[in-house]
């Protein structure tokens, strides 16, 4: 039976040869997929949800923590209902320093703001440790996912890491992620800093596919005992 190893990964070899990315020709639909676009890195901006820390250096008594409300606004004392959401850290941060100054708290209260929870997420899925549903750390790449997700299981195909991000017009858009050549050689372009609701895909390898099929289709489907040889020419086993 392990023969029939290397003919099935030569067949395996040939039928992809041909394909761009370990998806069959046959399933590949690009009019399906809106052309990749790679988004510029940008700073986070605060979701409803979010869970912050708003720590004042010289006013510790007025610290606060708390979430987000659904429509995107922070109820704090001291400073009031405070628009949030879709504000980076440090803008959210000037608006508590005007706010604490309007209301005659503190001329310029520093304040630093912090996610300590976010309400983001992302979804790795196929040949890892544990497949699910990701918090979103702001610039979380690809492999910092993977590694949340308890790493790469040893079937993994690690050149080619499926991503899919929905584009601003809500067509999925799909490329693939070289985690090797980034381990191995450092290539920048495979780390992917992620957005929220990305999700990641993990296939099997080459070999783990063989694998499978060889244990599916041959060991359990054979109708004898695979550990007995047989010697055709003189029609004996042993």
């Amino acid at each position: 039976m392990n023969m029939l190893r290397p003919a099935c990964v030569l067949a395996l070899m040939t039928l992809t040869a041909c394909s761009h990315t370990w998806v069959d020709t046959k399933y590949q639909q690009p009019d399906r997929f809106a052309t990749w676009v790679d988004a510029t890195p940008t700073q986070y901006k605060l979701l409803p949800g979010d869970d912050i820390s708003v720590v004042l250096p010289f006013n510790i008594e007025l610290n606060y923590k708390g979430r987000v409300a659904p429509d995107g606004t922070v109820a704090m004392p001291f400073a009031g209902n405070l628009p949030a959401a879709g504000q980076t850290l440090a803008q959210f941060g000037e608006t508590v320093n005007r706010a604490l100054a309007n209301n005659h708290m503190t001329a310029n209260a520093m304040a630093m703001v912090a996610v300590t929870q976010t309400a983001a997420h992302v979804f790795v899925g196929g040949e890892v440790g544990k497949p699910g549903e990701l918090a979103l750390t702001p610039g979380m790449s690809v492999m910092q996912a993977i590694i949340t997700a308890q790493g790469l299981l040893d079937t993994a195909r690690t050149g080619e890491v499926v991503l899919i991000r929905r584009s601003p017009d809500g067509r999925p858009m799909l490329r693939t992620v070289d985690i090797k050549t980034l381990t191995q050689q450092g290539d920048p372009a495979q780390d992917i800093v992620l957005q929220s609701n990305d999700t990641i895909f993990v296939p099997k390898s080459s070999i783990a596919e063989v694998d499978l099929w060889v244990d599916q289709y041959i060991n359990k489907a054979l109708p004898f005992n695979k550990n007995v040889n047989y010697d055709i020419n003189g029609a004996r086993s042993f």
